[in-house]
Formats: structure tokens, C-alpha cells, sequence
């Protein structure tokens, strides 16, 4: 089968692909990758051949824009992530419309408004996946932050949705200079009647009973092939004590600087240490604290006491496969839905919102969790049941069911 794998975002957004499209060019499908190309790298790999398309965006362009979104309602964040992801927008769907025709099916990311248009456009069957639950609606559950309606949580998600869809009116538009027939597609929330794959653990999420047959929960994408070594004064550095607390925000800014230097100083003041994985605490030097680069999260997480993050979909499944507690400090988006769910798995304390965020509550926060013995069974036995998981597995029979 040849398929178009379209996806756009945050590495969280690329990795979970990647996996997908190594392991379909395994089972001897035809694939192409189309993304932007900041990650045409992230994508790169035997047998996948990588398309570009959409705003050259580089990763402090990304970082700068989750920045400005955590500073707003939850409304406003849906603005300022939709006037990055539809930069350069006609160009980028006219880009996919002379790229996916040819392919038997394209699986694109839940995100992707102009992917969801042009597959539509061309005529071409379409699947979809999400790596969060977030904007998927159920009677049995209200809208992330909402208090629970019993037989009104329905009405909630609809006036959700009626919110969601006033701030798609630009999408129109650029579909309608762009060329393109569609209109009033729902904004970042894509999900095919054919197949709609939530590449997210079961044994973190909630799965509603009445989500519709097409939904498929496969499971997380993850990678469970050996990964890559740490490099050796890396290695040195974690064996020389006790496990550190890793701080890793991925591609979000970060939390502010006089916070995060002072719990950092903290930390280290109570006899524990730290790796920062990018950048942060500039100010504070130790011999008990480490900065790193980019490192694969299957090799550093187990060997960490406790992850500090930011609670994106990719960062909170490497922690808990690690079986290693988090403290998330959401940003934007779905992240204040992860951390609520760590907690109430008993994986992780209560958030730390960047907004407000001080020092001496994300120090003492963090030093509470890497002592507690009851969190780390918790999220032990977590990462045991994620083990069992065939999430890519799951993802792939369902794919191929479709070309049966």
C-alpha cells in the first residue's frame, strides 16, 4: 500500500510518526513522509521517502509560540497556534496537493486543518491520529477543565465546539484563496469516519465507552527497539550518586528563569542532583548538576529519580514507560490534561502551571516527589502495564485493515 503520512507540530507530534513510518516501510508498504522542515531530519530513514511543506519554522520560532499561547485563555491559545500553523498556508496546501495524490491512503495528524483539506480535495481515503484524548467527545466526561454535568456534559462539548469553530474563520479563508472547496472544517480536531487512531496509553487515559467504532485507542507509539547509549560522560555523571532529577521541557520555553534557577539551587542545597536537558539555570553552577543536549528520553529516564516536564504527550509516556515519577509543569494545550491524569494515577504530585510558578513551590514540590515511596510503586506498575501495549502494532493492523 502506498501511504502519505502527513504531520506538523512539536517533536511530540513527529516522533510518534516516525516510529509509524519505519515500522509500515517493514511491512513492505510505500511510504512518504510530509512535514515541515524543521523535521524533515526527525523523519529521515531507510526506506521513507521525505516531502517538505509549510512555514520555515525553526525551533525557537516553536518555543516562542507555545510561549505566547501559555500566557492566554484557553481560546486565545487556539488563535496563536493557528496563525503559526497556517503561515505560508497557501502555499503549504497547494505544496500538499501536488504531493499526496498517487497514495492509497493518508494518515494525518489531528492537527493538520490543511492535510484534512487536501486529502479531502483529492479525493483520496484519509485516516487520522492524535496523540491526546483532549477534544474528543463523550457523555460520560466534560470538556479537560470542566466540572463534571451528568447528562449535560454533552451540551458542554457542543458549546465547546461552537466556541472552537468561531476561531477557524482564517482556515476558510486560506482554503478558499488557496483554491480549496472545503469550509468549516473543525480547527486542529480532525477525525476521520474511517479510521481515528489516539496513539495514547490506555492505562493513562480515560476511554469512553461511547466513542465511536472508528476510534480506535491503540495504544502508545512507542519505540521499543534498544536505544541509543548515553554518551559516556553522561553515564559517569548518573553513576556517580544517587538517581538525579531530570528537568526536560522538549520544545516549550521552559519555566521562568528565577524560578527555575531558585528550585534548581534548592534542590541541589538538599543534597539531591540534576540534569537539565537544554536550556536553563544559568545561573546556578554545581558539580552536582549536569546540562545535556538531545539524548534519547528510553535511555536517561530510567536512570532518573524524578522527571520534571512539561507534560507533553510524548515526554509523559517516555516517563511513565520509565517508570519514573513526573512533576509536570504545563504550558499549553493538552499538557494541563496530562498532568491532571499523572496525579490522579498517584504517578506525580499536583501541576505547577508555568503561570505563577515559583521557585520554592516547584523545589519543594519536586523534593516531596522523589522521596515518595508510593509514587514510585504507582507509576512501577504503570510502566508494567504499559509494557504489555502494542500500541504501534495496534496502530498498523488498523491502518492496513483499511486496504483489505
Amino acid at each position: 500500500m502506498r501511504v502519505a503520512l502527513a504531520t506538523v507540530g512539536t517533536t511530540g507530534d513527529i516522533a510518534p510518526f516516525a516510529i509509524l513510518a519505519r515500522r509500515l516501510v517493514e511491512r513492505g508498504h510505500d511510504v512518504t513522509a510530509i512535514t515541515w522542515p524543521v523535521h524533515r531530519t526527525a523523519l529521515s530513514q531507510p526506506g521513507v521517502r521525505v516531502e517538505v511543506a509549510g512555514p520555515h519554522a525553526d525551533p525557537a520560532r516553536i518555543a516562542a509560540v507555545a510561549a505566547d499561547a501559555a500566557g492566554r485563555g484557553p481560546l486565545d491559545q487556539v488563535a496563536v497556534l493557528r496563525d503559526f500553523h497556517l503561515a505560508d498556508g497557501e502555499e503549504h496546501y497547494r505544496r500538499l496537493r501536488a504531493l499526496l495524490p498517487g497514495h492509497d491512503l493518508v494518515v494525518l495528524h489531528g492537527i493538520h486543518a490543511l492535510a484534512h483539506a487536501a486529502a479531502i480535495d483529492a479525493g483520496l481515503r484519509w485516516a487520522t491520529a492524535v496523540f491526546d484524548p483532549v477534544l474528543l467527545p463523550t457523555g460520560t466526561a466534560p470538556p479537560p477543565g470542566m466540572p463534571g454535568l451528568g447528562p449535560f456534559n454533552r451540551l458542554a462539548w457542543g458549546l465547546l465546539d461552537r466556541a472552537l469553530a468561531r476561531t477557524g474563520h482564517p482556515l476558510d479563508d486560506l482554503l478558499r484563496r488557496s483554491g480549496s472547496t472545503q469550509r468549516g472544517l473543525p480547527l486542529f480536531r480532525a477525525r476521520s469516519p474511517q479510521l481515528h487512531l489516539v496513539g495514547c496509553s490506555p492505562s493513562i487515559i480515560r476511554v469512553a465507552v461511547d466513542w465511536p467504532a472508528s476510534t480506535v485507542v491503540s495504544g502508545a507509539w512507542l519505540d521499543r527497539g534498544v536505544p541509543q547509549p548515553l554518551p559516556a560522560a553522561i553515564q559517569s555523571f548518573i553513576s556517580q550518586g544517587i538517581p538525579p532529577i531530570v528537568i526536560a521541557f522538549g520544545s516549550m520555553a521552559g519555566a521562568p528563569a528565577t524560578a527555575l534557577d531558585g528550585a534548581v539551587a534548592a534542590i541541589l542545597d538538599a543534597g539531591r542532583r540534576v540534569v537539565i536537558q537544554g536550556e536553563g539555570a544559568a545561573s546556578v553552577d554545581s558539580p552536582n548538576l549536569l546540562r545535556v543536549g538531545a539524548l534519547d528520553h528510553r535511555a536517561l529516564f530510567p536512570r532518573a529519580g524524578l522527571v520534571i516536564h512539561h507534560g507533553g504527550a510524548g515526554t509523559t509516556h517516555a516517563a511513565c514507560a520509565a517508570g519514573v515519577p513526573s512533576l509536570v509543569v504545563p504550558h499549553v494545550g493538552d499538557q494541563p490534561y496530562w498532568a491532571d491524569r499523572l496525579h490522579r494515577l498517584g504517578v506525580a504530585p499536583r501541576a505547577q502551571p508555568v503561570g505563577g510558578l515559583t521557585a520554592q513551590a516547584l523545589a519543594d514540590a519536586a523534593l516531596a516527589a522523589v522521596s515518595d515511596p508510593a509514587m514510585r510503586h504507582r507509576v512501577h506498575e504503570l510502566a508494567g502495564s504499559m509494557a504489555a501495549e502494542d500500541g504501534i502494532g495496534n496502530a498498523i493492523r488498523a491502518i492496513e485493515g483499511l486496504g483489505s
